[in-house]
């Protein structure tokens, strides 16, 4: 198998817009997948992405990305899995693997309505070293509560194929609320090494920073700004998972469901067997679903 590389790249300059009501979102689905803006009636839920061309490897903190095949970090591009060792390249300048290969090429829009669009992604054998073939698709839909979104991932090799799936938006809000119960706290290159039980409630936006990475999340969080606009998040089960990051002082909050922890192909040889690793069989299919809700303050609404 030759490895296929990446666009150096990515030109994010053609967009669709689907809209409900006052809510509005906007794509580039050459730019990686991308939702590139979302807001209500002149609030911005996540950082507009107006960039419209940039180096493959270094994005914009802004919009919204697919994760896939595989959501975080893998441990030195490496992973063994049914007995073969797979070397993946990292774009980044740092020694690990990050995000999958989604985010760097040029999805397609199948379907579009007026309140809904779906993406889709073709990757082959090869694209960073990913050594199975498959079919990603991100269906869209927006209506009176918000923005929904449905993840599905369909192996189109022949043999089984670890993945995992996961969502990287960032938002504009100032913190977070939810009851996570169980926390995986990472070494210094940001990957963790095992879990234990604790209690996290609350995450926000600090000169520090933060890179936090929980489950047993319930799937439900709530974004909040300091003008009453709040986004209650809700994920189905497969998004066992969820990644709160912000860069120290920075302007945003990523807030991501996803269905496995950071370098989770790893920690499952190892005999984690909390990781959220998931095998897709030839030919099958795997889908989660996350909804965002959005909540203008009382006056606003009126």
């Amino acid at each position: 198998m030759q490895d296929i590389p990446v666009p150096e790249t990515l030109d994010a300059s053609a967009r669709v817009t689907i809209v409900s009501g006052a809510h509005q979102a906007e794509f580039a689905p050459a730019g990686g997948g991308r939702l590139t803006r979302l807001s209500t009636g002149g609030h911005d839920w996540i950082v507009p992405l107006t960039d419209t061309h940039w180096p493959a490897a270094k994005w914009p903190r802004a919009g919204s990305y697919p994760l896939a095949p595989y959501a975080n970090r893998i441990r030195d591009g490496v992973f063994t899995f049914n007995g073969a060792r797979h070397v993946l390249p990292s774009l980044s300048g740092r020694p690990h693997a990050i995000h999958g290969a989604s985010l760097y090429q040029a999805w397609r829009v199948r379907d579009q309505a007026e309140d809904c669009v779906d993406l889709v992604l073709d990757q082959p054998a090869g694209m960073l070293g990913w050594p199975w073939p498959f079919e990603c698709v991100q269906r869209y839909r927006l209506d009176a509560r918000g923005l929904s979104v449905a993840l599905a991932i369909v192996n189109l090799g022949d043999t089984p194929m670890p993945f995992g799936l996961g969502l990287h938006p960032y938002f504009t809000a100032q913190r977070v609320t939810l009851h996570a119960r169980r926390l995986w706290p990472a070494d210094a290159d940001g990957l963790p090494t095992g879990s234990q039980v604790g209690h996290v409630r609350e995450l926000r936006r600090s000169a520090e920073g933060c890179d936090t990475y929980l489950s047993q999340w319930e799937g439900r969080a709530t974004l909040h700004w300091p003008d009453g606009h709040e986004l209650a998040l809700h994920a189905d089960p497969a998004f066992a998972h969820l990644v709160v990051y912000t860069a120290p002082g920075s302007d945003f909050l990523c807030v991501e469901p996803v269905t496995n922890v950071a370098d989770a192909f790893n920690l499952a040889a190892a005999g984690d067997t909390r990781t959220g690793m998931r095998v897709l069989e030839p030919g099958a299919r795997f889908s989660a679903t996350a909804l965002l809700g959005l909540t203008a303050p009382r006056a606003a609404r009126a």
